[in-house]
Order: C-alpha cells, then sequence, then structure tokens
C-alpha cells in the first residue's frame, strides 16, 4: 500500500499506516531478517521480501528528510518572519511526545431550530491577546466531531494562540450556506467575548481538514475583514471540478455526499456550488493561504489544491503549498509521523508570519 493506490476505505487505512506510521511497522520485518530461520530457497525469498519491506516501510520518513530543508527555505520565502525551527527529525519518530494539557472550555456559540452548537475553547498559553485558531473537523459534511485532532489543538494553544474547535451543522439535515454561517456565527460570539477570552478580535485564522477544509477556504477568500490566513488541509477547493470528475463507485460516494450537503447536481444549484467553492471565490482581497495536500490522496484529488494554487498566484494572494509525494488523506494524523512533522511545522510558521506582525 505504500505505492499501490486504495481501492476501499479500509485499505486506505493502511495506506495511512504504512507511510506515517512505517517506522513502527518495520520492526515485523527487522525481526524477520534477525531471527530468520535456516538458509533454504523459502528462507532467502523471505528475507528478499523483508528487505524491501524495510525500504518501503521507511521510504515516507526518507523523502520527508530529504525534502525538509527545501521546505523550510520555500516556506521562508513565501512567509517571511514566520516559524524557525526543524522541520524533520528522526528522533521525533519514535521519542515524540504528546502535548500537556491545557485549560479548555466547552461553549454554546449558537442555536439552530433547538439544537445548541458547541466550541471546544483551548486558552492560549500566553499574558497577551491571542491570535485565535478556528478549526473546522473532517466528516464529509454528514459527520465528524470537534474533538479530532485535539494534540494539534493543545499544541497551538501551548505556542501561544487561542483555539476554538467548532462543530457545525451536518447535511442532509441542514445544507450550504447553513455552514458558512455558523463559522460566521462562531466568529461574532468569540469577537463579543474577547475581553473575557483573551482573544485578539481581529486576528482570526481559519483551519479546516477535508469537509472542513472546502468551509474554511469558501469563507476566508469571499469575506473577512478579522481573517488574517486560512489553512486548508486535503479540502476540495472546486465543488463543480468534484462532481464533474467524481463517480459513482468511489471510495466515498462522492454524489452522494455533494447531492445532500449542497442540494443537487451543479445544475440544480448552481448557485451553492459557486458560493462553496474557494476556487471561485478567490480575489486580490483574499487572506494569505497555505494548503497541504498529499500527491497520493485517494479521497480528495490532489488536483483540488493544485489548481487553487495557480489561483492564488493569478491573483497575487501569499500562499504555500505542501505537497507531500507519498501522503495521502489525513497524512497528518500521527503529529510524529513523517507526515505530521512537516505539517506541523509548515502550520507553525505560517501562523507566526501572519499573526504577529
Amino acid at each position: 500500500m505504500v505505492v499501490l493506490p486504495a481501492p476501499t476505505v479500509w485499505l486506505w487505512k493502511v495506506t495511512l499506516l504504512a507511510t506515517e506510521f512505517g517506522h513502527w511497522v518495520v520492526l515485523l520485518p527487522l525481526l524477520l531478517l534477525i531471527f530468520r530461520g535456516r538458509k533454504s530457497r523459502a528462507g532467502f525469498v523471505a528475507t528478499g521480501l523483508a528487505m524491501v519491506s524495510v525500504a518501503l516501510l521507511l521510504s515516507s520518513a526518507v523523502r520527508a528528510w530529504w525534502g525538509a530543508e527545501r521546505v523550510a527555505q520555500e516556506l521562508a520565502v513565501a512567509f517571511p518572519g514566520g516559524e524557525i525551527g526543524e522541520p524533520f527529525a528522526w528522533r521525533e519518530l519514535w521519542l515524540g511526545r504528546d502535548t500537556a494539557p491545557v485549560p479548555v472550555q466547552t461553549l454554546e456559540y449558537a442555536r439552530h431550530e433547538g439544537v445548541a452548537l458547541q466550541l471546544d475553547f483551548y486558552h492560549a498559553q500566553s499574558t497577551q491577546p491571542a491570535p485565535c485558531v478556528i478549526v473546522l473537523h473532517t466528516g464529509g459534511w454528514d459527520g465528524g466531531t470537534r474533538r479530532e485532532f485535539e494534540e494539534f489543538d493543545r499544541r497551538c494553544a501551548r505556542r501561544g494562540y487561542a483555539v476554538a474547535s467548532v462543530e457545525y451543522r451536518l447535511a442532509p439535515r441542514w445544507q450550504w450556506p447553513a455552514q458558512r454561517e455558523d463559522v460566521r456565527d462562531a466568529i461574532r460570539y468569540l469577537q463579543n467575548r474577547a475581553a473575557e477570552l483573551g482573544i485578539a478580535p481581529q486576528k482570526f485564522v481559519l483551519l479546516g481538514r477535508s469537509a472542513g477544509g472546502q468551509i474554511a477556504e469558501a469563507v476566508a477568500c469571499g469575506e473577512g475583514d478579522a481573517i488574517c490566513g486560512v489553512v486548508a488541509f486535503y479540502a476540495p477547493a472546486d465543488m463543480d471540478f468534484a462532481y464533474g470528475y467524481a463517480r459513482s463507485d468511489d471510495i466515498l460516494n462522492s454524489f452522494q455526499l455533494l447531492r445532500q450537503y449542497l442540494g443537487g447536481s451543479p445544475a440544480e444549484q448552481p448557485a451553492a456550488y459557486a458560493s462553496a467553492s474557494g476556487y471561485s471565490l478567490v480575489s486580490h482581497r483574499s487572506p494569505p493561504t497555505l494548503l497541504l495536500h498529499g500527491q497520493r490522496d485517494e479521497l480528495v484529488w490532489h488536483r483540488q489544491s493544485e489548481r487553487l494554487s495557480v489561483r492564488l498566484a493569478e491573483h497575487g494572494v501569499p500562499y504555500f503549498f505542501l505537497q507531500p509525494e507519498w501522503a495521502t488523506h489525513a497524512f497528518d494524523f500521527n503529529p510524529h509521523g513523517p507526515g505530521g512533522q512537516l505539517a506541523n511545522y509548515a502550520v507553525a510558521h505560517f501562523l507566526d508570519a501572519v499573526t504577529r506582525k
């Protein structure tokens, strides 16, 4: 699965295991090499397969190490004055530790038809009013939870940012633009309580993964004077484009997801598809953007972010596009893995550059 496409959701998970946790899985073939049995034809075949497995399972880490310096240099050019640190460390693969807990409040920020919408607010470990990162979860617009990637949220808070991990209304009961309105409600709520929560009320960064990345891009590219940056992990930036290349037998059943989220096909709901596409909304006023998308993503085509990066460049919007060649969907799931390390470095650098001027 390090080299072959994943035809099912379960095999995609195997791909994620092999590429982002391969430095742990590699212990199995290494044990076979160390404790191999008697020398026979079968033994030689097993040894050869084990050696190939070792090389493949470590290939993601090797490529992350090889490309780390280039990532750091290109980020420094795209966003001067950002994070200065280590994009990748071998020791982090095996010895990396999770971030210590920080104070968290669960707050109700809006209510619709009797349904309360909540956010988890991670208080910045800072004595000054802090920029706030609004995090939007994954889930194909009909699922997911604000409790995803809590390690990332704690890490941001420890670095001096407030973090609001927001739940939004889900399809099919609620269709776009309900999700856009939820983000607006969350921003207004946080601004109104900025002094109490220790937030800088004009420094918000929208960050989303997959479905949440689509929402973040559409909101940030279309509006928002208080939004000083947007971070999108493996997001579908152009909903027309997503519908155009979708297949009824693809991993996610994309036709169904798009129809229930946007109310039909592009021909039936052209306005919804346009307003939900960051690609269509980019202008010279769009905020600085960080795109992260693996080239082997089987769930959301890498071309989505690639096309958006071209669009951003055409309009003179500052951006950086991190696109690990080995990485699949959710490649940052393991914060200590090859993709997770590069992603954490890129996000930290970006946040420093766009919020601490």
